[in-house]
C-alpha cells in the first residue's frame, strides 16, 4: 500500500544509468576545462543519466554535453529519462540552454514545484539503487 508521502517520492525505480544507447564506455575527453565533482546528490544523480546515455565514465559538473560528444539525439534521450526520475515537463531544448550539469542541476532546483523536491528525488533514488529487488520490496511492504 503507498504511502501518504508516495506523490511526492513517485521515482522510477529503474536504474539511473541505461546504457543501451552506448555500450562502449570511455573516459573523459580531452576538454579545455578542468574535471570539478558534484557538490550535491541531485549533481550525482544528472551525472550517472549522462554517463550512461554517452558512454564517458568520468564526467564534471562543468563539462559541456555537446564537448562530451552529445548531439541532439542523445540530448532528447537525456531529457526524456529525467522527466521519468524526476516527473517534470522539461522543454526539449533544455540541453541546449543548459548544457552542463551545474546549470542543469540549476534549471531544476528552479523549476522545481516544491523547495527540496528535486534533491529529494535525487536521494530517494541513490538509496534505491543501492537496494536488493527484496529490500526494495521490503521496504515498500512496511509503509
Amino acid at each position: 500500500m503507498p504511502s501518504e508521502n508516495s506523490k511526492e517520492q513517485n521515482v522510477s525505480a529503474e536504474p539511473v544509468a541505461e546504457s543501451a544507447t552506448s555500450a562502449l564506455v570511455r573516459g573523459r575527453p580531452d576538454l579545455s576545462n578542468a574535471y570539478v565533482v558534484p557538490q550535491t546528490i541531485l549533481q550525482e544523480v544528472l551525472l550517472t543519466v549522462w554517463a550512461g546515455i554517452l558512454g564517458i565514465e568520468k564526467i564534471g559538473i562543468e563539462d559541456d554535453f555537446f564537448e562530451l560528444g552529445g548531439d541532439s539525439i542523445l540530448a532528447t534521450q537525456i531529457i526524456s529519462r529525467l522527466r521519468q526520475i524526476f516527473r517534470m515537463d522539461l522543454p526539449a531544448i533544455l540541453s541546449f540552454d543548459s548544457p552542463t550539469i551545474e546549470k542543469l542541476a540549476q534549471y531544476l532546483t528552479e523549476n522545481e514545484t516544491r523547495p527540496g523536491l528535486a534533491e529529494k528525488t535525487a536521494a530517494l533514488l541513490k538509496r534505491i539503487e543501492g537496494m536488493t529487488e527484496e529490500e526494495v520490496a521490503r521496504s515498500l511492504s512496511s509503509k
